[in-house]
């Protein structure tokens, strides 16, 4: 009954996470194929820095919460002390938030001409905003998905109407690029109610101890975060250095590539809680992410050309050859996140993690951003496969030698 119960839980968590990153791809592919052509590729540029920035400061804005704060929920036995693990890590969030907003509110004023420093600052604070309330790693930590797929639904729907209705020309990018925050801040929004009214939450921040909890989330959020050093600072860099049009063509193919790794990591995800309880299986995870790895690379190579002509239509020639070239980094990427949230992260090796993650994202910065000055986008990718792979074979020697003692 306890293995039926169990089984049923991580079903249940797969299949909302499911449903968000559904609508998140839903999103992805009705809108790239909209704006690339609406917007053309210059404005197609500018728009997906926005984006890009954004996305990184919510990671940013997450701190380690996605991690310890998901397992110390998911382990809490007195429902008594869920508002107050709920107040203290939102503080967390709250204070990275704030100095997200900070950094690229910068950062996209120096990229983007012509777009004044309220404008951006507006958008980010909308952002992060919407982001800080949707608490995700609350609703994962408890099992209880459901409402965030309920309020994901909503406002993607909002999001493609508002899209398909109000952006006509190039001169409208900024009006796409706030209807997107819009979605943020709708999903948060619902996600309060839903908080409210299902557990008896109310928004509230405890900062009494805060320092103490980022100092316990250090090594987590480091591990977390280091892999940003080979995977989202390239893009942004990329984004200063190159013409929007060509800055448009990278990030549409990074951004399909997680697309396709994106199913990994959600399976990992869902069962992360469970295994967490010491309940689940590190090596069946392993293997189920190294099939799902397969079919998008098959794809990529079989009909790669006909499939991004007929997505995004004409002006992105290049987008293919980023494709094949990334595919590699797709079968990397299941196999760490199987090893991250199947193995390291439930067993409160938090060191471990951090230091592999840190020695990786460091040896590939230091050789990446050589290979970005010299060729560009083509040195962005050879570092992105690069890092994955050491990645895995970190994990893996790391592994093997936990296993014998």
């Amino acid at each position: 009954m306890k293995k039926i119960l169990r089984l049923n839980e991580v079903a249940k968590n797969l299949l909302n996470l499911t449903s968000i990153n559904v609508l998140n791809l839903l999103v992805t592919l009705v809108t790239i194929p909209f704006l690339s052509r609406v917007l053309g590729p210059e404005h197609y540029g500018y728009y997906f820095i926005f984006i890009s920035a954004s996305l990184f400061a919510t990671i940013m804005t997450d701190y380690s919460t996605q991690i310890t704060g998901v397992r110390d929920v998911a382990k809490n036995k007195d429902p008594r002390q869920l508002p107050r693990l709920y107040a203290q890590y939102q503080a967390v969030r709250f204070v990275a938030g704030l100095f997200s907003c900070l950094i690229f509110t910068v950062y996209t004023a120096c990229v983007i001409p012509g777009i004044s420093l309220p404008v951006i600052a507006a958008y980010y604070l909308i952002v992060v905003s919407g982001h800080y309330l949707t608490a995700s790693w609350f609703h994962q930590g408890i099992s209880q998905l459901s409402a965030l797929a309920v309020a994901t639904l909503l406002s993607r729907l909002v999001h493609i109407v508002a899209l398909l209705l109000w952006v006509r020309s190039p001169a409208d990018m900024l009006l796409a690029v706030f209807i997107n925050a819009l979605a943020y801040l709708l999903t948060g929004l619902y996600a309060v109610r839903c908080r409210h009214t299902q557990n008896g939450l109310r928004e509230n921040v405890e900062f009494t101890g805060l320092w103490s909890r980022l100092c316990a989330g250090r090594d987590s959020f480091i591990g977390d975060f280091a892999p940003n050093l080979y995977s989202n600072i390239p893009l942004l860099i990329i984004g200063s250095l190159v013409s929007p049009a060509v800055f448009a063509g990278f990030s549409i193919a990074m951004r399909l590539v997680a697309i396709a790794g994106s199913v990994q990591l959600m399976l990992s995800k869902a069962a992360y809680p469970i295994i967490a309880k010491g309940k689940g299986s590190f090596g069946r995870l392993l293997q189920l992410n190294v099939l799902l790895s397969a079919l998008p690379v098959l794809v990529i190579f079989m009909f790669g050309d006909r499939c991004v002509t007929l997505f995004l239509g004409s002006g992105y020639p290049d987008v293919t050859g980023y494709l094949k070239l990334l595919s590699a980094g797709i079968l990397f990427n299941g196999m760490l996140t199987a090893y991250s949230y199947g193995y390291f992260l439930p067993r409160h090796l938090d060191r471990e993690f951090r230091n592999i993650s840190l020695f990786v994202s460091l040896v590939s910065a230091v050789t990446g951003y050589v290979l970005i000055y010299l060729f560009s986008v083509t040195g962005a990718i050879a570092m992105f496969v690069f890092a994955r792979m050491l990645f895995v074979m970190c994990y893996a020697l790391t592994h093997r030698r936990l296993s014998r003692r």
